[in-house]
């Protein structure tokens, strides 16, 4: 594929800030930094475009924290101004770095994401015996900057646009490693780097079946020395990158076991939640329900946040545990909420207590209250329609004399 050029106009023309500063404050409106650079928009972008223009643009000291969800991982959090050039950059290029990625590659693309990734998964477990699960140790921090470079500069011809892509690699990191956690621009260099790896799997080993979402990647195969010799294979190239496996994630195992894949589970006729992911959403809802309880949360807020979590859930077979967990008052106490659900024929255009087969008020037979209502009936073929389905059969047929 030919790599474009002439790209450094739009990266820097003002529409493009535009854009990107509305990009880079979505969700971030009522942080005091965002909104103190929004009250001055126009004077802040024209800076930025000035800065980029003239080469003296150079990023800043980024806020560092670390997290433990759920393994510690340290995360640099950008200069509202950094995150604007970030876009800035992405935005342009992401659709020539999307078409030239393969379909198996999930992480960071518009239309892909975590749950097309275990659907994808899923089916591949389906259609082969055996699967390899290979993980990067240390991925982030590990990243070589003249291996990133080196990848931007076989998909970027424009010198402006690869000076600003080494001035942002180069501010982070040590020793000429490492990639900061939380920025945009980290998890396209990051991914577009295996992505190399990517293309030779699927062009020139002809593996049978590939998954990757960023380091996780997941083979699938039909023979167990096939897999072991991709195996290798990986681990020879991903040594040329500057980069090894991780031997304890390492897993080669019978599809029918399981595969354990992006906080879920997968078997063949399911998919679960991995137990470690559950107690870290539930802890999630516990915390958001008791900064809703304070008056910390508005009602707005603690029903995105819920809604997040449902949506994450339905992606599994989680139907019981979700009604376990919002069958609950606001003082933690069980609600019963079996009244809301018809079992077992039920009625249409009448109250679920009042259904015929469950009895839930508690009627006899013969008192129903006189309520009326319609009930789906099962249809069975016909002899004297020939057997076709969804005949109605209303009366046996006569039969004549001989």
């Amino acid at each position: 594929m030919r790599r474009i050029g002439g790209i450094w106009p739009t990266i820097t023309s003002f529409a493009n800030l535009t854009r990107a500063s509305e990009r880079a404050a979505r969700g971030k409106r009522r942080t005091r930094s965002v909104a103190r650079f929004l009250s001055r928009l126009e004077p802040e972008l024209l800076a930025i475009q000035r800065a980029l223009r003239d080469g003296s643009y150079r990023p800043g000291t980024p806020r560092q924290f670390t997290i433990h969800d759920p393994k510690t991982r340290l995360i640099s959090a950008a200069p509202f101004r950094d995150r604007i050039v970030h876009h800035a950059l992405i935005d342009p290029l992401e659709p020539f770095f999307d078409r030239r990625m393969v379909p198996q590659s999930f992480a960071c693309r518009r239309g892909k994401g975590q749950h097309r990734a275990v659907r994808h998964a899923l089916r591949l477990l389906r259609a082969y015996p055996y699967f390899l699960k290979l993980d990067v140790r240390s991925f982030f921090p590990s990243l070589r900057h003249d291996v990133v470079l080196d990848t931007l500069d076989r998909l970027v011809k424009d010198r402006r646009a690869l000076a600003l892509c080494a001035r942002i690699v180069t501010a982070g990191g040590n020793d000429g490693r490492g990639l900061p956690i939380g920025n945009l621009t980290s998890q396209w260099f990051a991914n577009l780097v295996l992505d190399r790896l990517d293309h030779e799997l699927v062009e020139r080993r002809r593996v049978p079946g590939l998954v990757r979402y960023m380091d996780d990647i997941v083979l699938f195969g039909t023979a167990k020395g096939a897999l072991w010799a991709e195996h290798e294979y990986v681990a020879e190239r991903l040594g040329s990158l500057g980069l090894d496996l991780k031997p304890r994630a390492t897993l080669l195992a019978p599809a029918k076991e399981g595969l354990p894949f992006l906080g879920f589970h997968l078997h063949r006729g399911t998919i679960r939640v991995r137990p470690d992911n559950l107690r870290r959403c539930q802890a999630r809802l516990r915390r958001r329900t008791e900064q809703h309880r304070r008056g910390l949360l508005d009602d707005d807020g603690y029903a995105r946040s819920l809604a997040a979590t449902i949506e994450h859930l339905r992606h599994a077979h989680t139907l019981g545990l979700r009604r376990a967990w919002l069958c609950r008052s606001s003082t933690g106490e069980r609600v019963d909420c079996s009244g809301n659900r018809v079992i077992r024929g039920g009625n249409i255009g009448n109250d679920p207590r009042n259904a015929r087969s469950a009895n839930r008020n508690e009627n006899t037979p013969g008192n129903r209250n006189d309520n009326l209502g319609c009930r789906a009936a099962k249809t069975s073929p016909s002899p004297d329609r020939g057997g076709r389905r969804g005949a109605m059969l209303t009366s046996p047929p006569s039969r004549r004399a001989p």
